[in-house]
């Protein structure tokens, strides 16, 4: 960190306390420290900041990253860690807490999904319990670095982790608000970071982002050679083209070009306003903190979720390794993203779903389809089977949210009464339940969700 120019967070009063409880139960701690965080991007962020300042504490740490935090798994850490233990739970716990207050251990909870209750002995760090919305103004990482840097501000430097876990949960989208854009200002005023309003186009060339990226998604260009040369041709520009080899004028052209072909092909408002979008240059890992978080998600998504980790936490092999793993996270999300946009999700009257035979990428495919070309009107459901158990992503517009959509409560319902179990924001949720009650869940899914819209 830029020497003279430390960080300074508005933390409200109430928020203030509880970060100097835990950081003083953290510092008094002298044994072994068991973390336990979700396994994508922002479970790896979470988790790595957490590390990192259990780390330089001098303290010993075991973590693991995880899908689920059944009770299942809590009664197997809960015999299976020393009472003498601390217990970190990071981008997860919020929903048991309950189970969790009964732990003999010493435990914390960083969290931004909705909280349980605020519980009795555990301390518990959730957004929401302190006037912020988990589900956009604060993910698990971003909010676990304000426990980091309260136990120690040389913890600062662990800010890209948590901007990219953040992205990862989509809550840049638009330009980050509330806690992430306090977040933001700081690190930028203390020259961690450079913020720029750039095109949302990755890659060396236009042309390279055109067909190597999923976003943004451009219906019957984007993964295909011959259409996005053409593309670029008919837009009077080289293939050898970069953004930064544009002048003002061309550089206008090229970004009312796209915005129009996101418009013309039902992209959501948040697609097309992303389209020119605030980027995160995170000066200390040099990279966006948007490809950071791809790095992090291509680690997750095939099942690597301990190279991710070792990434956030500085490993120059586990980077290496990583950017091999996201060409081919690349690969497979574009295939299927123009499977889907060919073979669009059947559709019911509130929601749309679709098969994917990955489990790991429901989730991403549900939720670029629903940004970029899928029917706006309808939750979008992406749904996989592993072992007899299916695995549910739902993801939705905020314009559905804002007429009062909640697919968290929508999936904890509908999964309960079929044995099994769900939960999540009110925009992005998840389920599983018995692969025999498939039917069933859609049913509920399709009836709680025009329940929800129609009541507002």
């Amino acid at each position: 960190m830029p020497e003279g120019k430390q960080p300074v967070m508005p933390f409200s009063a109430s928020l203030s306390r509880r970060l100097e409880e835990a950081s003083a139960r953290i510092k008094s701690h002298k044994g072994q420290v068991r973390i336990v965080s979700h396994y994508d991007p922002d479970g790896i962020g979470a988790a790595a900041v957490i590390c990192q300042m259990v780390r330089r504490l001098g303290l010993n740490f075991r973590a693991t990253l995880s899908k689920n935090l059944t009770d299942e798994m809590l009664a197997e850490i809960r015999s299976g860690t020393p009472e003498e233990q601390m217990i970190i739970f990071t981008d997860m716990g919020s929903a048991k807490i309950s189970i969790l207050d009964d732990f003999p251990h010493s435990v914390i909870i960083i969290d931004h999904h909705q909280p349980e209750s605020e519980g009795k002995k555990v301390i518990h760090l959730n957004p929401h319990l302190f006037g912020m919305d988990g589900g956009r103004e604060a993910s698990g990482s971003s909010f676990a670095l304000s426990l980091a840097i309260t136990v120690d501000p040389t913890n600062w430097d662990m800010i890209g982790p948590a901007l990219a876990g953040a992205v990862g949960d989509r809550q840049s989208l638009g330009g980050f608000t509330g806690y992430n854009e306090d977040l933001v200002i700081a690190g930028t005023k203390a020259g961690l970071l450079k913020v720029e309003m750039l095109p949302n186009i990755k890659g060396g060339t236009i042309y390279d982002s055109l067909i190597e990226s999923p976003e943004p998604y451009f219906k019957g260009i984007t993964g295909r050679k011959r259409e996005a040369s053409r593309f670029i041709k008919w837009m009077d520009m080289e293939k050898e083209a970069k953004i930064s080899d544009l002048n003002d004028e061309k550089r206008r052209f090229f970004n009312s070009i796209c915005t129009l072909r996101l418009l013309r092909q039902g992209a959501t408002p948040e697609a097309v306003g992303d389209f020119i979008t605030t980027r995160c240059w995170i000066n200390g890992w040099n990279m966006y903190a948007d490809e950071l978080s791809s790095l992090f998600n291509s680690c997750s998504r095939q099942g690597e979720q301990t190279l991710g980790l070792a990434l956030a936490l500085g490993d120059a092999a586990a980077r290496q390794r990583a950017i091999e793993l996201e060409k081919a996270h690349r690969e497979f999300i574009l295939t299927n993203l123009r499977e889907l946009e060919a073979e669009p999700p059947k559709a019911m009257e509130n929601i749309q779903y679709f098969m994917n035979p990955e489990v790991n990428y429901a989730g991403a495919l549900a939720g670029l389809g629903a940004l970029y070309f899928l029917d706006t009107s309808k939750a979008t459901i992406g749904m996989a089977e592993k072992d007899g158990t299916i695995h549910v992503s739902a993801r939705a517009p905020r314009a559905l949210v804002k007429r009062g959509l909640n697919l968290g409560a929508a999936c904890k319902e509908a999964a309960e009464k079929l044995d099994g179990a769900g939960g999540g924001h009110d925009i992005a949720a998840g389920a599983t339940f018995p692969l025999k009650s498939q039917n069933k869940f859609l049913k509920e899914m399709d009836r709680i969700v025009g329940e929800q819209l129609a009541a507002k």
